[in-house]
Parts: structure tokens; C-alpha cells; sequence
């Protein structure tokens, strides 16, 4: 008989708002089953292919889930020194039998604490904000209950789901989850992001989706466009839900969220929140839970870092030294990397139905990195560069075509590629398993962006390595993550057996090689005008993103001066042993010995012919030192008597005894350049000895410290926990942004410029300015909300939007597939609009087939406006061979042969009996 455990009380889970602003944010008593150092979190492939096998066998699924549940606790039992909470499983949470088993099959045995913790709160349809770090199975935290709570599909319309992501990447793989999750179930999902089809997401949105996952400026445009009616939404989540809320979505949201209904659950979920809500106020949270994880953590502890200190120029040169000689990355395509499916012979081109699907064979690399760039010019730059290189290179940023940006993906993932460049596009939630080492290339300005960078590695218990490259420009950034992590900082060899999971170890790479590889760089610069191009466009790229990126904190930067002048910024990281740091003392000793090397002899007195008495060059210069060697012998005397005690007088027969007229006697050959050098450096001297001696007391000891050991009593301001809720925060990353607190407070009435919503609290000034390109004003409001000049329009909650958004292209689409009146929330679904979604002539489970023809561009017209346009296509059409180009340069061959004859004469034979039409000629 089967046992539903009693869903838990609702003071088990609920946590406090106000109390966890101040109080300790730790875990509790929840905590991740360890084996062999790193967290179970999945089931063994041995158990899960023997359970498997009886999966059509099976009477009932209550047997597998139970099954599979008692190998998970039998495993957990044998772990000394740890043990799971009785009653902590998914199944005493009250899941359906389905859902159980695709958790199961997916490999979750005991949920994570984020999950733990968050999955009952939102099935007592808590809004619930959640915080833990990356890795730690926040998707699966609300993806689980929605597909609890939805169940299966709803014949009314009306989609009830919705989730927002930040990028694609994301939306992506949130779609991979739900699916995998929701097996067993009818739930229909869709993806709504920028990119593809708009006439293929109309249609996937006329299916009546249940679930519908979206980036929001996508999602925005189909609502606008198609008009949709929200009303019916229950359940909100926004992943990454500080990025989703800093000022680059604004408009997007403010739209969006003023369509849902007020009912709704609402869900937030990020690696970075802030303590205080109010920042998401415009989320419309009723009475929210907040769960924050991990706060004092926020890095996996698996993971390990390493920060190499280098020189502006030689970046290049330690990107390839870090590849080469500490991830040793092989050179060229992978081993054993899997082929295509449809040519064996090629990694790429056209993939099977549900190829997709990523296999045991198709993985990562062992040697798998992804290298984090600041710009879109550098991914292409550093692509291009490591590709010379010799190495397999994949690469993705913001404005890159979306089937590019999944095909890259895609080879990364199946182990094609060992690299992959990005920018942060790619810097929050992208779940790539068994990812070896991340590879900052440029430090992250914000130390919340460092926390998702490094995020991708060292997840689910797998090991993982950090590098980042460290100019001098980005140590106070450095410093400031220092601070947010609560970590010390070892330099060189100073800091006694350092760890690299604990600490922020900083120190420099090898000269040798790096010398080597920079060197490499420079003659491939020289030689390939192509990256040559490339790099010169990175330059001035990087000369604009210096300009916007948020700045340090003061301290941090006063603190990266001392840094960069003390000794341990040049010595060797010790990730490369005492023994390579010893030896690379001793070069740069030697160095420094050669380098001030300053021989006594000049090129006139060396060799016996420098010896001899009638080279006369040689005799001026020994002339010469006999009469400026005493002058230097009397000033180091000078310094030895102003170097006394002031108790001491000179000493007898010293410079200061003896008559002034002697000292122009002794300078008679001296010129007064000298003298007056001479005369600055004794000043200097003086001034800073008299200084140093004005420091002592009377009797000659130094002023003891103000300190008294038994009376003073230290004061350490408390400025991590400050420094950790600034980074947190959503509009707080550079020192111009404020806490809303600071705001609110520095806040002031403006009495003569109420008018309008927008200038409430600005100085007044003119609503119009002078556009030099158009030659006329245009209303400043148009700058303001980063329109630039763009037509935009009012949406139903005030704020502007693109006025694209309304183009008429979905009547367009309507009227192209015969559509009337779709029916509208609330009403039944017709059943008809499936076939939409999948092309026409579909049936229902077939293949889904497209036109793959390609036409020609018509002759361009002289007489037209856009005839150079044409023109332009009409050549790119002939230099490709598409359509009647294919044989050539013209529509047609001047030369036929007498084939192509035969077969014209044919063809004309076929269409006159076809046509049944007598011929024009009379018949003899």
C-alpha cells in the first residue's frame, strides 16, 4: 500500500524576511551527502541502466521510484560522518508518480538545499525570492513544482507558465530541463527568444501553450504584436533575476509585469541577490519568502583559483602560456570526437532528428575551457589568434546569428571543440557538464560577475580551475572581490602553503615562457594582416569599454598602489612550486646584476692599447677621474657626518672645517651644471635626514606609540558585509549608483519642475535640443529612454516601446495561412492550429519538412531606387551559382552542344503534345 508522507509544516520552511537581514545566512541543519569530497548528487549509470531495463516490464512505477529511492539512501548510509535528513527526499514532498520517475531518470537522488528548502514554500503558493550559488540546482527548484502544480495541458487557452530568462543560452537550456522533467506529462513548451521566426512563434503560440519560456524583449514583441491576453498566467519566474532587473530591461518588464494578473506566484532566482527587496519591488511580491544560501561561500568550494599578474602587452603571449604549459591543451580537433550522422566524413552540416540529444559519447573534453572576453571584437580577435594557434576554437557573443550562436554551442558541448570564447552572454546559468577550466581574459568589473564567470566549472561535485589575467588597472577590482569573497590575499612566496580553493593567490608568470610566446604573438601580428585588422579594432573596443566600465572603490584602489610597488606583484605564482620560484629568483637577480653593471673603464682604456701612454684618449680620461674622484670620496664623507647623532659635532679636518676658499680650488675643472646638480642632491639629502631626525626625542629615542596595550582599544569597521551588499545589489555597480537607502535619503523636492513624471526631482532644463544630423530639435525624452532618434510608442503601462513592435506582421501571417479569429483566453482550443506550429501539410508525430529551393533575384531595374541594391544581390547571386546562375555567368550558355540541343528539342515535343494545339506553320 503506498505511503504519502505529510507535507512538511509551513514553519519548517518559512524563513523570515526581516530576520534574515540581520541574522546568520548560513544552510542550517540542511546539508549536500558527501562522497569521496565531493557532493552525490547524481545516481550511479550502473543503477539507473539496471532499473531501466525493466521499464516496460514494470506493473507499477511506485516500485522503480522506490527502488531507486532505497539505493540513493543505501549509498548516502554508507558515508561516515554524514547522514540525510529522515523524511529530506523528493518523494515526502508530495510528487506525483510521473514526475518522480523523471526525476529519477534524470539523476536527481537527494535534493539540493536550495530545493530543499524552496520546492515546499512554492507549493503552498508562496512567493518565494532565492539565492544560492551556481551549480546548485535552482532551475530544477522551480521547474519541479510548476510541473507539480500545472500537471498536464489545458484544452482552454491560455498559457500558465511563464519564465524569463536574461539571454538565449538560458532560455535554452531551461527548455531542456522542462522537457526532461515534464516526461510522462502533456505539457506543451515553447521558446520564445530574439532571432528566429517570428511567423514560426506565432504559430507555436497559437497551439495554446502551457508553458512558455522567453527572453523579454522577444516575448514583449509578441505581445504587442499579437496582443495577447496575460490574465490567464499563475505561475512567474525570473531566472537571473538581478540581471533581469538592472536598467538594460526596464522598459521591457515594466510592460510585461503590467499585464500579469495580481494573483500570480512569483518566483525569483539568481546566484547574486541583495538582502533588501526593495530593489525588486517592481516584481509585485506579496509577501515573499527569502531563502539565501550560500552567502558566505558563493563560490563552489571544489573549485580552485589562480590570479596571474601581467603587463598590458603581453596578454596574448600569457593566454597561450596558461594553455600550453598549465592546462597543457592538445592541439587541433579532439580524439575520438563525434562525426555528423548524416556524413561521416564531417563534423558539421545537416543533424537526425533528436541528434540534439547529447549521448555518453558526446561530451566535453577532459581539457574543456571556456575564455571570457570584454567585447565582441575581442571573442573574434582571441577566436582568429588561437585558431592560428593551432587549436580547436569555438566562439559566441550577443550580436552573433542565433543558429550560429547554437551551432558553436553545440560543438563545444559534443567535444568538437576544446575552447570556447564568450562574452557575459554566456556568464549566468549556461550548464555545460564537466567543464575543466574558465580562463578570464579580461577581469570582470563587478565582483558579482566574477561569481557566475567562475560558476560554470566545479558544478555537481565535479573539480574545477579559475585563472584570471590581472593588469595593473584591474587590481582594485581584484581587491574589491577580495573583499566580497572575505578571502586573504597571498602574493609570491609570502603566504605559507597557500590553498587555492580558500584564498586569492596573485603572482606572476613565467618570464621565460612567456617571453617566448609573447614573441610568437608579435611575428604572427607582423605576418597575418587579417589579425593584424582584427587587434586594431580590439584596441579601440577596449579603449570604450575602459571608458563605461563601473569604477573600483577608492581604498581599493590606494591599497593597489602599495600592491604594485611591493615585491610580491613580479614574484612567481606559486602554483609553480618553491623550487620554479627559487630558480626564477636567481634569473632575475642575475638580470639585475648585469643590468646595473657599470664598468670603471670606457671603451678609450680597454685593451693593452688602452694601457699604453700614447693613446691620448685614454690619458684624458685617467686625467680626468683623478680630478673628479676626490670630489666623490669628500661628498660620501659629508653624508657619514650629517648621519651622526645631533649630540655629535663634525668631525675635525671634514669639508665643514675647512676654509671656503679652498672649495672653488678644488671644482676649478668642474662645469656649473655639475655644481648645480651636485648642489640640489646635498639639499635633498639634507631635507630628508633633518626630517627623519625631527621624529626623535630629546634624547635621542624614537616616540613611542600612541597605543597603550592596557587602555586602547582597537575599532575595525565592518566593511565586507557593506562591501557584499553593494556588489549584491541591482543598481549598484559603480560608485555614481547609489543604494536605494542612500537615495532615498539624499533625495530632494524640485517645486518648479513637477510636471512631468519622468523630470520629478531633476534640475530643470530644456525639453528639446538641437539635432545637428536632421537639423532640427528633438524632444530630449527620446535620449532619455535610449531610443536615439528610434520611433517609439506608448504600451498600455506608459513606458515607451519600439514602435517595430506593432509592423502588422502577424495580420500578415493570419491572412497567409487562412486564419479568421483565434480564440481567446478562457475558450476552447481548436484543434486545427496544431498543424501550425508544424508546418503545412504536417501530420500529426511526422517528419516536418521545409522548402529548401533558391531563386534567383530578378534583374536589377535602372529606373528603380534600389537599383544598386539589386545589383549587389544579382552579383552575389551569380558569384554563389543560386538558381539560373548555376551554370555560369549568365542566365543562359551562349554554346550549346548538340545534347543540350536534343534534349530542348524533346522537352518542346512533350509541352506541344501535352497543350494538344496545332502548330502555327501550315502542314505541307
Amino acid at each position: 500500500m503506498k505511503r504519502r508522507a505529510a507535507s512538511p509544516t509551513p514553519s519548517e520552511h518559512e524563513v523570515d524576511i526581516a530576520g534574515s537581514l540581520f541574522a546568520d545566512e548560513s544552510d542550517g541543519d540542511f546539508e549536500v551527502v558527501k562522497k569521496g569530497g565531493e557532493a552525490d548528487f547524481d545516481l550511479d549509470f550502473g543503477d539507473l541502466l539496471t532499473a531501466g531495463d525493466g521499464d516496460s516490464n514494470a506493473e507499477d512505477d511506485e516500485d522503480f521510484i522506490a527502488t531507486a529511492q532505497r539505493k540513493s539512501n543505501r549509498k548516502s548510509s554508507n558515508v561516515q560522518g554524514k547522514s540525510v535528513k529522515k523524511g529530506g527526499g523528493f518523494q515526502a514532498m508530495g510528487l506525483n508518480a510521473n514526475l518522480l520517475r523523471a526525476i529519477t531518470k534524470k539523476g536527481f537522488s537527494v535534493p539540493t538545499p536550495i530545493q530543499r528548502k524552496t520546492i515546499p514554500l512554492v507549493l503552498e503558493r508562496r512567493d518565494v525570492v532565492g539565492m544560492a550559488r551556481t551549480g546548485s540546482g535552482k532551475t530544477a527548484a522551480f521547474v519541479i513544482p510548476m510541473i507539480e502544480r500545472l500537471k498536464g495541458h489545458s484544452p482552454k487557452v491560455g498559457a500558465r507558465a511563464l519564465i524569463l530568462s536574461p539571454s538565449r543560452e538560458l532560455a535554452l537550456q531551461t527548455l531542456k530541463v522542462v522537457k526532461e522533467l515534464g516526461r510522462g506529462t502533456d505539457l506543451k513548451t515553447i521558446l520564445l527568444v530574439g532571432g528566429d521566426s517570428l511567423e514560426e512563434q506565432f504559430a507555436q503560440m497559437a497551439t495554446n501553450p502551457d508553458i512558455v519560456i522567453a527572453t523579454p524583449g522577444r516575448f514583449l514583441h509578441l505581445k504587442v504584436e499579437m496582443n495577447l491576453n496575460l490574465s490567464s498566467i499563475k505561475y512567474v519566474v525570473f531566472d537571473e533575476a538581478d540581471r533581469l532587473f538592472e536598467m538594460g530591461f526596464a522598459e521591457q518588464l515594466t510592460e510585461i509585469l503590467h499585464a500579469l494578473p495580481s494573483s500570480r506566484q512569483t518566483l525569483l532566482f539568481s546566484a547574486t541577490l541583495p538582502s533588501s527587496l526593495v530593489e525588486f519591488a517592481r516584481a509585485g511580491l506579496q509577501e515573499p519568502s527569502l531563502v539565501r544560501l550560500d552567502a558566505e561561500t558563493k563560490v563552489s568550494p571544489d573549485m580552485e583559483s589562480a590570479f596571474f599578474s601581467v603587463k598590458g602587452g603581453e596578454k596574448e603571449g600569457a593566454l597561450l602560456h596558461i594553455l600550453h604549459d598549465i592546462i597543457k591543451m592538445p592541439m587541433g580537433t579532439p580524439e575520438g570526437a563525434p562525426k555528423d550522422e548524416a556524413d561521416p566524413n564531417n563534423s558539421r552540416g545537416k543533424r537526425k532528428r533528436g541528434s540534439d540529444r547529447l549521448s555518453f559519447k558526446e561530451k566535453p573534453t577532459a581539457h574543456s575551457t571556456i575564455i571570457f572576453t570584454a567585447t565582441k571584437h575581442h571573442v573574434e580577435y582571441i577566436a582568429h589568434l588561437l585558431r592560428h594557434a593551432g587549436f580547436a576554437v569555438s566562439y559566441i557573443y550577443g550580436s552573433l546569428d542565433q543558429t550560429a550562436r547554437k551551432i558553436q554551442v553545440d560543438d563545444f558541448r559534443r567535444g568538437r571543440t576544446n575552447i570556447l570564447v564568450v562574452t557575459d552572454v554566456a556568464a549566468r546559468g549556461i550548464d555545460i557538464p564537466v567543464l575543466a577550466n574558465v580562463i578570464n581574459y579580461d577581469f570582470p568589473p563587478q565582483p558579482k560577475v566574477f561569481v557566475h564567470r567562475v560558476g560554470r566549472t566545479a558544478r555537481a561535485g565535479q573539480r574545477g580551475w579559475a585563472y584570471a589575467l590581472v593588469r595593473e588597472s584591474d587590481l582594485p577590482y581584484l581587491i574589491d572581490l577580495q573583499l566580497f569573497l572575505g578571502r586573504r590575499l597571498v602574493m609570491g612566496k609570502d603566504g605559507q602553503d597557500p590553498s587555492f580553493a580558500q584564498d586569492v593567490v596573485l603572482g606572476a608568470l613565467k618570464r621565460s615562457e612567456l617571453e617566448n610566446q609573447t614573441e610568437w604573438v608579435n611575428k604572427v601580428l607582423n605576418e597575418e594582416g587579417d589579425i593584424s585588422a582584427l587587434r586594431g579594432v580590439t584596441l579601440k573596443a577596449e579603449k570604450l569599454y575602459m571608458r563605461t566600465r563601473n569604477s573600483a572603490s577608492s581604498s581599493s584602489a590606494k591599497r593597489a598602489r602599495e600592491i604594485i610597488n611591493s615585491k610580491g606583484w613580479t614574484q612567481l605564482h606559486p602554483l609553480f612550486g618553491v623550487e620554479a620560484i627559487n630558480a626564477e629568483e636567481a634569473r632575475d637577480n642575475l638580470l639585475s646584476k648585469i643590468s646595473l653593471f657599470k664598468p670603471q673603464e670606457t671603451v678609450f682604456e680597454i685593451g693593452p692599447q688602452g694601457k699604453s701612454h700614447r693613446n691620448k684618449a685614454a690619458e684624458v680620461m685617467r686625467s680626468f677621474r683623478t680630478k673628479v674622484a676626490p670630489r666623490r670620496i669628500t661628498k660620501g664623507e659629508n653624508d657619514s657626518d650629517f648621519a651622526m647623532s645631533d649630540g655629535e659635532g663634525p668631525k675635525a679636518g671634514s669639508e665643514f672645517d675647512s676654509d671656503s676658499d679652498d672649495e672653488p680650488a678644488k671644482r676649478e675643472d668642474v662645469s656649473e651644471s655639475e655644481q648645480e646638480e651636485d648642489d640640489s642632491d646635498s639639499e635633498m639629502e639634507v631635507t630628508v635626514i633633518s626630517s627623519k631626525s625631527s621624529k626623535k626625542q630629546k634624547g635621542g629615542d624614537p616616540i613611542a606609540s600612541f597605543q597603550d596595550p592596557e587602555i586602547f582599544m582597537s575599532y575595525t569597521p565592518r566593511t565586507t558585509s557593506a562591501a557584499e551588499e553593494k556588489a549584491y545589489g541591482v543598481h549598484s555597480g559603480g560608485v555614481n549608483s547609489s543604494h536605494f537607502v542612500t537615495a532615498a535619503r539624499d533625495a530632494a523636492m524640485d517645486l518648479t519642475n513637477d510636471d512631468g513624471a519622468k523630470a520629478f526631482g531633476l534640475p530643470t532644463r530644456s525639453k528639446l535640443r538641437w539635432d545637428k544630423r536632421h537639423s532640427k530639435y528633438v524632444a530630449r525624452a527620446n535620449d532619455d529612454d535610449g531610443s536615439k532618434g528610434v520611433k517609439m510608442i506608448r504600451g498600455e503601462s506608459g513606458v515607451k516601446i519600439a514602435a517595430s513592435f506593432q509592423s502588422g506582421r502577424f495580420d500578415k501571417w493570419k491572412k497567409s495561412n487562412r486564419i479568421g479569429r483565434l480564440p481567446g483566453v478562457g475558450e476552447l482550443e481548436k484543434p486545427g492550429l496544431a498543424r501550425l506550429a508544424n508546418g503545412p501539410g504536417h501530420q500529426e508525430g511526422g517528419t516536418r519538412y521545409k522548402h529548401k529551393q533558391e531563386k534567383a533575384p530578378k534583374e536589377a531595374d535602372k529606373f528603380r531606387d534600389d537599383y544598386h541594391v539589386r545589383k549587389k544581390r544579382v552579383a552575389e547571386a551569380k558569384e554563389k551559382r543560386i538558381g539560373k546562375f548555376k551554370d555560369g555567368e549568365g542566365s543562359k550558355r551562349e554554346l550549346k552542344n548538340a545534347t543540350d540541343i536534343r534534349k530542348a528539342r524533346v522537352i518542346a515535343e512533350k509541352k506541344r503534345e501535352k497543350n494538344a494545339r496545332p502548330s502555327k506553320r501550315p502542314r505541307r
